[in-house]
């Protein structure tokens, strides 16, 4: 299996990600690169809609590393969507050409599932969340590299 951070270098890049929201439609401009001495992959997002869109001021920031004592990929989140009073991480282990992070908010589990293809050289992201014992899909993103 490609070495966990091999793996996390296929994310470096500018990116463009399109996808849905529901019925809202996305467009993000991406730029992943690494941080903290090479530990961390940081991903900036920052939303190219406008006008009525109301993903049009979103932003984040993923940072995502392997711990190798733990042999778990950690992702920490931060967006424009609220600030919370507590970190809560993401954790996952590899299958393969995916990476499916779960995050455990109370009763509630979001999964950010991202999917490399390798043909492509593209990701993409699939996000749901469980609830009353269903899992439901939030969004689906693609995401293709531009050139730098």
């Amino acid at each position: 299996m490609l070495d966990n951070h091999v793996f996390l270098d296929n994310l470096t890049g500018s990116w463009d990600l399109t996808g849905t929201m529901g019925d809202v439609p996305l467009h993000q401009q991406v730029r992943a690169d690494w941080t903290l001495g090479g530990t961390f992959l940081r991903m900036y997002f920052k939303s190219l809609t406008g006008g009525d869109n109301p993903t049009s001021d979103y932003e984040a920031v993923y940072h995502i590393a392997y711990n190798e004592s733990h042999q778990l990929f950690v992702m920490h989140l931060l967006d424009t969507t609220e600030i919370p009073l507590t970190c809560v991480m993401g954790t996952s282990t590899r299958q393969a050409n995916e990476i499916p992070f779960l995050f455990e908010y109370g009763q509630t589990r979001f999964f950010n599932r991202f999917v490399w293809h390798p043909d492509t050289g593209s990701w993409t992201f699939i996000q749901s969340f469980e609830e009353a014992g269903e899992t439901k899909i939030f969004a689906t993103k693609e995401m293709v590299k531009t050139s730098e």
